[in-house]
C-alpha cells in the first residue's frame, strides 16, 4: 500500500501547474505568430502594401519633427 505524503502533494501541485501554465503560454504566444506569419505569408497580399504605405508616412511624420525641433 502507498502512503500519501501531504507535503509532497502540496510541493509538487503548484509546480507541475506553474510549468502547465508556462507550456500554455509559450504555446499560446507560438500559435499566434505562426498563424500572423501564415496569414502574411498566404492570405493578406494587399496588409503588405498598406504596411509599406504606413512606414512611409511614418518616415516622413519623423522626417518633419526633426525639422520642426531642429528650428
Amino acid at each position: 500500500m502507498r502512503i500519501v505524503d501531504v507535503p509532497q502533494i502540496l510541493i509538487s501541485s503548484p509546480a507541475i501547474f506553474g510549468i502547465g501554465l508556462v507550456w500554455y503560454d509559450f504555446n499560446v504566444k507560438v500559435f499566434d505568430r505562426v498563424s500572423n506569419l501564415l496569414s502574411v505569408a498566404f492570405i493578406d497580399k494587399a496588409g503588405e502594401e498598406r504596411r509599406k504605405e504606413r512606414r512611409k508616412e511614418e518616415e516622413i511624420r519623423r522626417r518633419i519633427e526633426e525639422e520642426e525641433e531642429e528650428e
